[in-house]
This record gives C-alpha cells, structure tokens and sequence, in this order.
C-alpha cells in the first residue's frame, strides 16, 4: 500500500491517529511478535481459568478481550504465509524474522 492509499484504507482518521495507530502496533509486536503473543496470551488464560478461585463472570470481558487479540496476532501470521511474506516483509518488524530464521528476508520462498 502507498502512503497515498491510506486515507482511503482509514477513512475517517487523520494522519497523526494513523501514525499512532502504527507506532501502538509496531510496539507491540516489537516486544513479543506475532509467534510468542498469541502463545503467551493462550498460556496465561488457560492458567487464569485453572486457578480455584477465579471469577469468570468478573473477567468475562477480560477474557474475550485476549482470545479475540490472539485471533487478530494468528491471523496476522496466517496472512504472512498465504501472501508468501515473512513477518519483516509483512510488518516491517525484524524480531519475528530472526526468531525463526529469516534474518532480514521479505519473502518466503518454497524450496
């Protein structure tokens, strides 16, 4: 996408919220990337939901809030493979890359 395109991608939003938007995400996947975060997040509310004197009715909300973060991070990742892009090709975020091996490769390539 050009940077012409983003008006029409984020219609309503100025470009200083489009900026802030990215940086929020950029952040994110910075400290724990599109392979740890969904994991990390599933761990910690399978742990939560073991815990003997866990309100779920309380945190219900909660809890909706992170499974539906995990599915976004997935499909995030599903998008990389479908679209033949390493996380670095698809994000811009390099820690994914390494992670795995890609080093700075924009683009997987079947062998």
């Amino acid at each position: 996408m050009e940077f012409k395109d983003l008006a029409t991608k984020f219609e309503g939003l100025t470009a200083d919220q489009v900026g802030v938007l990215a940086e929020f995400g950029k952040d994110i996947l910075n400290d724990a990337g599109i392979f740890c975060l969904p994991s990390c997040l599933l761990g910690l509310i399978q742990d939560i939901l073991k815990t003997e004197e866990f309100d779920f009715e309380r945190n219900r909300l909660t809890i909706d809030s992170l499974l539906h973060i995990v599915e976004l991070v997935n499909n995030l990742n599903v998008r990389c493979w479908f679209e033949h892009k390493t996380p670095f090709g698809l994000t811009g975020i390099r820690n994914d890359n390494q992670y795995v091996g890609f080093k700075d490769e924009t683009k997987i390539i079947a062998s």
